[in-house]
């Protein structure tokens, strides 16, 4: 294990771009699927959602560049990395590292009607020194504004100057991703299960509805179109595979009909 993430780790180092000279170059991070504490299978989901919403929020700034969720739900699922409301800074790290990430951002929610507590920790891949600790309460239908502090905590956390330019555009993209309905978010999060199990057809479903209850989403609508696309996708190679499998009866050779994905178990 330690051989394979040293590779990984002395690719990832050589093949990063440089930086012109008196460019800061951006931090790289990944934010974790937030961890439910709530006791309630019902928000099991949920962390998919938050996570996204944060990347997509703080995507729009440059001097941070965020590992993609989908990349990090492909790699705990190769490791085999089961999230708990343990995640520790060795962890963290081990994710990172594969990653080629500098932060590691976990978090945790907790729900107690009506009320909603977010936590957060940034954790620093290099020393795994938990570099910012915080916890946000409020009602649960004021999510975007729980939302909105954690991103001021994520800023202040990794020493972030914004120009005001920057803080603009961070408004603009929070404002375009603005959701208070937490079963909205709850749906949207059940939609990213079954996209990461490839559940292509369960997932447009799913989204088409979030999409449907907040039409001026863009995080709704990036993950709708990207369903979309990754169901055209299927379509194609599934119509491939199914011409090669009748090919090969007709010369007599046994090729397996090709399946279809059923919903999977969790989501």
């Amino acid at each position: 294990m330690k051989t394979r993430l040293a590779l990984a780790l002395g690719f990832l180092l050589a093949t990063l771009p440089s930086t012109a000279a008196g460019q800061v170059e951006p931090k790289v991070v990944a934010v974790l699927a937030f961890d439910n504490d709530t006791g309630d299978s019902t928000y099991d989901n949920l962390g998919r959602g938050l996570a996204a919403m944060m990347i997509s929020d703080l995507s729009v700034l440059d001097e941070v560049q965020l590992v993609e969720r989908q990349r990090l739900e492909e790699l705990q699922a190769e490791l085999d990395f089961q999230q708990s409301a343990h995640v520790d800074p060795t962890t963290a790290q081990t994710t990172g590292l594969m990653v080629g990430a500098e932060f590691v951002v976990t978090g945790t929610f907790m729900r107690v009607d009506p009320d909603m507590l977010l936590g957060t920790r940034i954790v620093d891949v290099a020393t795994t020194e938990i570099r910012k600790t915080a916890e946000v309460t409020g009602p649960s239908d004021q999510l975007f504004e729980l939302q909105q502090e954690l991103a001021e905590i994520f800023i202040d956390g990794l020493g972030l100057a914004l120009t005001e330019d920057d803080r603009q555009r961070l408004r603009e993209r929070q404002e375009a991703n603005r959701v208070d309905d937490i079963q909205t978010v709850i749906a949207f999060s059940r939609g990213l299960c079954y996209l990461d199990a490839g559940y292509y057809e369960g997932a447009l479903e799913q989204l088409s509805r979030v999409r449907d209850a907040s039409p001026g989403s863009y995080l709704f609508g990036a993950a709708f179109e990207l369903v979309q696309n990754r169901l055209a996708d299927e379509a194609k190679q599934r119509a491939k595979d199914e011409a090669q499998s009748r090919i090969g009866g007709l010369l007599g050779r046994s090729r397996p009909a090709p399946t279809r994905r059923v919903r999977p178990p969790g989501c």
